[in-house]
This record gives C-alpha cells, structure tokens and sequence, in this order.
C-alpha cells in the first residue's frame, strides 16, 4: 500500500514537469523560428530597421576606398574586389599600389599573387611596387603553390616588367612543382616565359614532358597556348608537337578562326608538318561560320604559315585555299597596309598564289590608294614582293619611292638593301631615291652584314649609279666582315664591285684570298662528312 502510494505521488509529481519539458522544448524552437522571422520581416527593432534602410556606400568606402588603412589579408581581398567589380580607377590603384609597397615584408606568397593579378587585371603598373615585391619574393619562392606561381608569372608578363633575376629563381623552383600544375596553370607560365622572351630550356623540356604525360588535362585554348610559346622560342621538341597535333586535332571543333590561324602560325614556325591537322583546320576555316569569322590578321596569319610550310598539296586541300583566295579578294578594302604587304609577299613567295592574277592585281591597287599610310618596313616588303612577282607597275613604284624619302632614317639596314636591290630587279631607276639611300647606307654601314654589302653594290651596279662615297665605305666594311663572309656574299661583292668598275687591286686580292680559305674550307668539310 505504501509503495503504491509512492509511486502514485512520483508520477504526480515528476510526470507532468517531463511532458512539460518536452513540450517547452518543442514550443520554444517554434517560437524562436518565429521571432527571428518576425524580426527580420516586419523589421520591428531600430537597430536592424537602420541596418536595412542604410546604404552600403558609406560601408563600402569606409574599407574599399582607404586602402592606406588596410593591413595585408584586407588590402589583397579588396584590391582583387575591386577589379572584380570595376570599381578601380587610375589614382586608387595608384594607393593600393604605395600600400602594397609598404606591407611587402609582411605578405605571404597568395597575397602577392592576389595583388599582382588584380594590378594586371587592371593594367595597372607601378614600378615601386614591382620592385619591392620582386626584392621580397625571392626569399618566400619555397612557400608559393602552384596557383600562386602561375599567376605572379602572367601578371609580370602582362605589366611588361622583365625582371630577368626573379624570372630565372622562378625557373628553378617550379621544375619540381610542375606535377601539381593543372593545365590552366602551365599554359600561364609557358605564357608568360615567351612574352617576355625569357627563354629557359630546361623550364621548357619539363613543361613538355608535363604536356606528353598528361594531355588530357589541358582544353584545346591552353594546348594553343603552350604550342605558341614553344614556337616562339622555336623550341622543336620532337616528341612535343605530334602529341599536340592530336589533341588539338580531337579538339577542332572547338576552335575559332583565329585560333586556326594561330595552329597554322605555331606549326610553320617549328616546321612540324601534320597533315591531318592542317587539312581539318583548313576545310573548317574555308566554311561557315569560321569563314565569315576570319579577321584580316587571322587569313594574313595563315597565308604566312602555309607559305613556310609550302602547303597545301592535296586536291582538296587546294579546293579549300581557292575559297580563302576568294574571300580574300573580295575583301581586301579592309586589310590594312600591313596586312597588304603580307598578303603579297605570301604571293611572292608561294606558286599556288603566284597564279592568283586577280589576287595579286587587287592587292597591287590597294596598294597604290594607301601608298601614304604605309609605315617603312611594309614599303621596303612591297618593293621585294613586286621584284619577286615581276610586277614592274611604274606609277605604284613612284608612288612609293616618294613615300620612302621621308620615311629612310626608319629603315634597318636590311630594308634599305632590299630596297635598292628590289628597284634594280625591276629596272626602275631613281636618282633621288637612290642617293637618299646612299646617305643612309652610309651611317648605317657597320650594321651591314656581307649580303647586305652584296646586294647594295649589285644594285648600284645594275642601275649604274656611281656614288664614291658609297664606294669607299663598302670597301672599307669589307675588312671588318672578312672573317664573317660565305663563298657566295664574296662572289656577290666582287660582282657589285665589278658592274661599278671600283675593283681595284686591293679589294681584288683581298677578295681572291677570302675564295680560296673558303674553298679550302668547303673541301675539307666534304672530306669529313664523306
């Protein structure tokens, strides 16, 4: 009776506080879901309403706008913020960049990658920044991750800051880091090495291996990438470019027309043929949508390249380039005068072309309505292309001799040969001109190499035009260049020398000494090889 009675008044007691604080429990998450959704709905306390109703403006500039208040982690956040936004402007970059000049010690390797990227996001140089983060760099280039490295790599290249030292320590540490690339990151660094011409060869043959072990990490836009980097070093890996021509094979459709011009260019470059490759790229690039894609540039680019690959061959391939030839005839009002002489000296150059009479007499035309645009090099081109082609266009020469006067003091010492000897191919004589380029060969005369020196003194020669003091300051060059010169570069100079009667006994026995060294050297290099 007693233990019932006990048990009745513990039930009594304690039962309803545990249903009770089960149901409390319960009530309580229901009510607190509810408050919080109350408060921030009908905004019922100042505090939040003001939070609501305040602009961020005044928030956003109390941090983003006052970059010298800023320590390490905020300043890179923000500075890549801000890019990322828009919001950056030439005098506010300027602070951010002083900023950053001043906490280099303190910056880790992500902070300096963040910064730089964001500055070259924004093509925003600032010298002192860059120096003191390539003073500060070096020591921590062991603690830098791959992600980090690439982006410090790109961002230099895209400020145009060739910082040779850091760029070499760079090329040390990341051979044994390049497995932890992705392939975004590789095409960065290979980026960056050939914009700044820094070229590393051992860098280089790791970033091929990379690429032969792994292609199928790479999209076809970093693929291109590395094979342009490695084309402008003209670095023939032998076991490189196959496995690139596949990929970028598999991955055609994916290409724009200037990346096909790009392929093409790459390729040349090195002098790999793929035959496959070029054929598909062709047939891609003669039709839509890529034809109505291709830019002057991007047709002028592969023009070029198909020119030093002396290609195409195939009856089909020759279909596609005869629809590149008659979109580009019907184009040519928007080629520039660069891109004209381009075009003509792929003409010149290739015999496919050469038999392009309309292409050639359309890009001729061209030329003589935009002579007085043309800059120097593409007026020295222009009057080589012609000689090449046979084009002896009169008035198109005029034109161009008057427009090359004022233009000599730009012409490099190749271009002035080319050009008297391009006139002088074609039999167009100028007196003006010619001693216009006398006065320049001149100055320019110890930049002449012995090709140079033979194709001036044959021009001069053909068009018998005597200048003495040309004369006299080739002959003297010739000593200096008398261990530099080939059999053929004598037999030219002895020629020019000849057709101007100024071969006196000097020169002539200096010449037929230079002949029989070269001879003797010939003969005895047969003999080994044989």
């Amino acid at each position: 009776m007693l233990h019932a009675r006990c048990n009745g008044t513990f039930l009594y007691r304690w039962l309803p506080w545990l249903l009770g604080h089960n149901g409390f429990s319960r009530g309580a998450k229901i009510k607190a879901i509810k408050s919080v959704q109350t408060l921030y709905d009908r905004k019922k306390q100042k505090f939040h309403r003001e939070a609501f109703e305040t602009s961020t403006d005044p928030i956003i500039q109390s941090q983003m706008y006052t970059p010298e208040a800023l320590k390490t982690m905020n300043l890179s956040r923000l500075c890549h913020y801000l890019v990322s936004f828009g919001l950056q402007t030439p005098e506010l970059m300027d602070r951010y960049a002083a900023r950053a000049e001043e906490l280099a010690a303190s910056l880790d390797s992500e902070q300096f990658a963040l910064i730089l990227n964001a500055m070259s996001r924004a093509s925003h140089r600032h010298d002192g920044m860059l120096q003191s983060f390539s003073k500060r760099m070096l020591p921590k280039l062991p603690l830098f991750i791959p992600r980090d490295l690439a982006r410090v790599c790109l961002a230099y290249a895209k400020l145009q800051e060739r910082d040779e030292v850091l760029f070499r320590r760079l090329a040390l540490e990341m051979p044994h880091k390049l497995p932890l690339f992705d392939g975004r990151d590789l095409q960065m660094v290979a980026r960056a090495f050939a914009k700044l011409l820094i070229r590393d060869d051992l860098l280089f043959d790791d970033i091929a291996d990379e690429v032969i072990r792994r292609p199928q990490d790479l999209d076809h836009a970093s693929l291109l990438v590395i094979a342009s980097a490695f084309a402008r070093f003209n670095i023939r890996t032998q076991r490189l470019w196959p496995v690139l021509g596949e990929w970028l094979l598999q991955s055609h459709l994916d290409f724009s027309a200037q990346d096909v011009g790009a392929v093409f260019n790459a390729f040349s470059t090195v002098d790999f043929e793929h035959k496959e490759l070029f054929q598909t790229l062709l047939l891609s690039l003669s039709q839509e949508p890529l034809l109505s894609e291709a830019s002057p540039s991007t047709l002028c680019l592969t023009f070029n390249a198909m020119v030093r690959l002396n290609w195409p061959r195939g009856h089909e391939a020759m279909e596609g380039l005869n629809v590149l030839v008659d979109k580009v005839s019907g184009r040519l009002a928007d080629f520039d005068p660069v891109g004209l002489t381009q075009l003509l000296h792929a003409c010149a150059r290739f015999r496919p072309l050469q038999k392009k009479t309309q292409l050639v007499e359309g890009i001729l035309e061209q030329c003589g309505e935009k002579i007085q645009e043309f800059p120097a090099q593409s007026l020295s081109l222009l009057v080589n292309s012609c000689a090449r082609l046979q084009q002896k266009d009169v008035n198109l020469l005029t034109k161009v001799a008057k427009s090359a006067a004022p233009l000599l003091p730009e012409f490099t010492p190749q271009a002035l040969a080319v050009t008297a000897y391009g006139f002088a191919k074609l039999e167009v004589r100028s007196e003006i001109l010619f001693y216009l380029l006398a006065e320049q060969i001149v100055q320019k005369i110890p930049l002449f190499s012995g090709q140079g020196i033979g194709m001036v003194l044959q021009a001069y020669g053909k068009l018998h035009i005597d200048n003495k003091r040309l004369v006299q300051t080739c002959r003297k060059h010739l000593r200096s260049l008398s261990d530099e010169l080939t059999l053929w570069e004598v037999d030219a100079i002895e020629d020019g020398f000849k057709q101007l009667d100024a071969l006196d006994s000097w020169t002539e026995t200096l010449l037929l000494n230079l002949r029989r060294q070269l001879s003797t050297a010939q003969a005895e290099n047969w003999t080994i090889m044989c």
